[in-house]
């Protein structure tokens, strides 16, 4: 029970620390965090290059999606029931 909340913990608080950046109100330059570098960008996709956002998005999905699925991985193999 106390794993899948970490778990689950884990994802929220990454996405919100991330989703803080993007909004200006997490880390600010010249820091580096992915919700920062989705913000900076915002202009470069608008100009046509996808990487610069498109590459911290996707390590921010990856990223709770791997913890989440280790998580799952390690309830299974302690015998955790889930609900």
């Amino acid at each position: 029970m106390i794993l899948g909340y970490c778990v689950v913990l884990f994802g929220e608080a990454l996405m919100s620390l991330a989703g803080l950046s993007y909004l200006g109100l997490g880390a600010q330059p010249p820091s580096s965090d992915w919700g920062l570098m989705v913000s900076e960008g915002q202009l470069p996709l608008i100009q046509g290059s996808l990487l610069p956002s498109l590459a911290p998005g996707a390590a921010i999905a990856l990223t709770v999606v791997a913890v989440n699925v280790v998580g799952v991985r390690l309830a299974d193999r302690l015998g955790v029931d889930r609900p």
